[in-house]
């Protein structure tokens, strides 16, 4: 199996996975103590990580740390955090929150990758996005 498929089944099991753990979290935990509890437990699988990847050194993490793109990715995931628990404590249901989001995300990636990677639109792209956006009005309703 091709990398680029094992990469989409991480991704998928891992989502699906995110988005039952948060929509089944009880209603008395509480945001900054359970992130701050995730966080920490991902920080040390990330250095056990680190440890086992030789190319992981203080010079990568020094790389990472000097560029704009891995701090907004800490404030990607926070927002991310809390508006998916905040989605859930709401009242949105798993399937409505989780294909709305991507469908509106779908939408907006199209347009910063045309406007700000230079990539492609084709027409087959365009009917795909307007599929899934099809799919999620139909989803939510």
């Amino acid at each position: 199996m091709s990398a680029r498929w094992v990469s989409l089944i991480v991704v998928v099991v891992a989502l699906a996975r995110y988005h039952v753990a948060q929509r089944a979290m009880p209603d008395e935990v509480r945001p900054a103590p359970l992130f701050m509890l995730v966080y920490g437990v991902a920080a040390v699988l990330m250095v056990v990580a680190t440890v086992v990847d030789p190319g992981s050194g203080t010079g990568a993490l020094r790389a990472s740390a000097s560029h704009w793109a891995p701090w907004l990715l800490m404030a990607a995931v926070s927002g991310i955090e809390l508006g998916v628990y905040a989605m859930y404590r709401s009242g949105w249901s798993v399937g409505v929150a989780s294909t709305s989001t991507q469908a509106i995300v779908a939408v907006v990636l199209v347009l910063v990758g045309v406007l700000a990677f230079g990539e492609h639109v084709t027409i087959t792209r365009v009917a795909g996005v307007g599929l899934c956006v099809v799919g999620a009005a139909l989803v939510t309703r």
